[in-house]
């Protein structure tokens, strides 16, 4: 009897391994000024991790195309993470055609691609020289869950957040060491709706933040989507003219 198991060991260990099936996802990004997001949010929407009507109307006006492109930022365009910017992430590369809502009838910029239950894939913000507005103020996300708003933040001892905020410098500092992921952020970064934001503040306030969107790749064909609201950074305001 214990040979005949032996033998069924060993048998079971020679067949040949189907490969894990491929799933297809999409993540659609777009960047809005901040009075175009105020246009929607409700009263007690604004709250960190809040839901509600009007983001979900938000979400659904994006998808009909029916939210003026006046509000929406066009210097945002989304890209796939660098090797350097996925190893830094602990997350599997990924390449596929991103459609910038600009050349579409769309809002959103849009991408498409097969991948495998359980890694992660990140994708990048990262706009090109100077442009208003700078800072990163508040986001949508939705996944598989209703659309929930956050903000942007340093975590504090113990917590963890889906919008983790920190200086530029730093994450670019640790996306060269290739050790983001593992330093820092496996411990403060919030994943349970499976996509979560990191954003670089960047120290020079007429350069706009970086934005890293981190999505855990589910067991079924899921679509993301983030809302990017930016707003101009309060040191970048004239000071008001003096009257004589």
């Amino acid at each position: 009897m214990a040979r005949r198991l032996v033998l069924l060991v060993i048998f079971s260990l020679l067949l040949p391994v189907a490969p894990a099936r491929a799933v297809e996802y999409r993540l659609q990004v777009v960047s809005l000024w901040d009075n175009g997001f105020n246009t929607f949010v409700k009263p007690g929407e604004l709250g960190d991790g809040a839901t509600g009507p009007g983001l979900e109307a938000l979400i659904a006006a994006l998808d009909r195309g029916d939210v003026p492109r006046g509000p929406i930022v066009t210097d945002r365009t989304l890209r796939w993470g660098s090797d350097e910017v996925s190893r830094a992430f602990g997350a599997v590369k990924t390449l596929a055609e991103i459609i910038p809502g600009a050349e579409s009838h769309e809002r959103w910029d849009s991408v498409r691609w097969n991948g495998k239950p359980g890694d992660r894939s990140v994708w990048v913000v990262e706009p090109r020289g100077r442009g208003r507005p700078q800072q990163l103020y508040r986001v949508v996300l939705k996944a598989t869950g209703p659309a929930r708003q956050f903000i942007p933040d340093t975590p504090g001892k113990g917590q963890t957040l889906v919008a983790v905020r920190s200086p530029l410098d730093f994450i670019w500092f640790h996306e060269r060491r290739g050790d983001l992921w593992a330093a820092y952020l496996s411990g403060i970064l919030d994943l349970r709706d499976d996509i979560a934001i990191v954003a670089g503040a960047n120290s020079d306030p007429q350069f706009p933040d970086a934005v890293r969107i981190l999505v855990s790749q589910t067991a079924q064909p899921t679509s993301y989507k983030a809302v990017l609201v930016w707003r101009q950074a309060p040191t970048d305001f004239e000071a008001p003219a003096v009257v004589r």
